[in-house]
């Protein structure tokens, strides 16, 4: 199965250099945070020997690592003000919710009192100014300033990953019994009230598609529209977009190849979508001749998850996981420069392997 992979990858004219092997080694820190250059790769991966997940941090134009976090999962990219939130798992089966500066020092845990049974996912807005909190399977928790506590939902869909606004004033996140029941609902708070304020909620057309678990919600960058993936009875692919201003909401079927995961562009036409088969395509939706370019091979033997994109549009990033090994921790961590997506062949840059997610951080210095 292996020696074909590697076969199809030749004949597809993948391009594949492991920039570093992760080690199990000291963290290792800034001298100064602010220091910390915009564009950099914050992820989650396993380190060799040892079956703690670290949290690591790559600049791209250095390839030279840095392990930051011992025993830590990241869910969501470094703030503007410089912090990261993450969860850690204890030998006693409980996790803790931990916040640290952007080099993992200074670790303080957060909510440490509360008698949550599971922290499950912990994610920071880009201000820096709030939390959010998955806890006991079904319950979304905000926490403000690290001292505030609200319980925006006992309603949660569990499996699903929420998302706050690009510029982290509000939040997006699903409701529902589960992934696979519907009605589901598509909820956004506003954050910057006394108390956080239901600003929309709308029942999805649909239910929400999935492959691997944890399906994000993403927002235009300008902050107006939230997109998700979802499928109608009729089993038809859509990208679902809405706005949590007024009554907005729209539809766009994906035909051909299908859609489990939704990246939008600057351009409310054009998006980036991991298909129903695993691979990631850039979707115009304007063009009728050239509407699908392909970003990354992956159809019939493995699933390009989690993508995101970088500030300037450039490049893209995903977990690439083989089929036939679906562990957490087992994916590799691939980057696409965009400007090839013109060019005959797509040639992906392996970063890590035993990766689970990765982020971009997109603030300036």
């Amino acid at each position: 199965m292996k020696q074909g992979i590697k076969k199809y990858l030749q004949a597809v004219g993948v391009f594949g250099i492991v920039l570093f092997a992760l080690t199990s080694c000291d963290p290792c820190s800034y001298d100064d945070v602010f220091s910390v250059p915009e564009g950099d790769i914050y992820f989650t991966a396993l380190p060799v020997n040892t079956n703690e997940p670290g949290i690591f941090q790559i600049d791209l134009q250095e390839k030279k690592p840095r392990y930051i976090v011992e025993n830590g999962i990241l869910y969501s990219p470094p703030s503007r003000d410089k912090k990261i939130v993450f969860i850690r798992n204890n030998l006693s089966g409980s996790q803790d919710v931990v916040l640290a500066k952007i080099d993992g020092t200074q670790q303080r845990i957060i909510a440490g009192d509360y008698k949550w049974f599971s922290r499950d996912f912990a994610i920071i807005s880009s201000n820096g100014r709030n939390i959010a909190i998955g806890a006991n399977g079904n319950e979304l928790w905000l926490v403000r300033n690290e001292n505030e506590f609200f319980k925006l939902s006992s309603n949660f869909c569990k499996g699903t990953i929420p998302a706050f606004s690009p510029d982290g004033t509000k939040i997006a996140f699903v409701e529902g019994k589960d992934l696979y029941t519907s009605p589901q609902l598509l909820v956004v708070y506003y954050c910057e009230t006394e108390r956080p304020t239901k600003v929309s909620s709308k029942i999805l057309p649909g239910q929400i598609n999935e492959i691997f678990g944890e399906p994000t919600v993403s927002w235009s960058n300008d902050g107006t529209f939230i997109y998700l993936c979802i499928s109608d009875k009729e089993s038809y692919d859509l990208i679902y977009s809405a706005s949590f201003e007024g009554n907005y909401e729209n539809v766009v079927p994906v035909d051909l190849i299908g859609c489990v995961e939704v990246v939008p562009s600057t351009d409310l036409e054009k998006f980036f979508v991991t298909g129903r088969e695993g691979t990631l395509w850039f979707v115009n939706f304007a063009e009728l001749v050239r509407k699908y370019q392909f970003v990354s091979p992956g159809a019939g033997y493995s699933y390009n998850l989690f993508p995101q994109v970088n500030l300037q549009l450039s490049k893209i990033l995903y977990t690439r996981y083989y089929k036939d090994d679906l562990n957490l921790f087992h994916g590799t961590l691939e980057v696409v420069d965009l400007k090839s997506l013109n060019e005959k062949t797509v040639k992906p840059v392996i970063i890590s392997s035993n990766v689970y997610r990765a982020f971009w951080y997109k603030f300036k210095r």
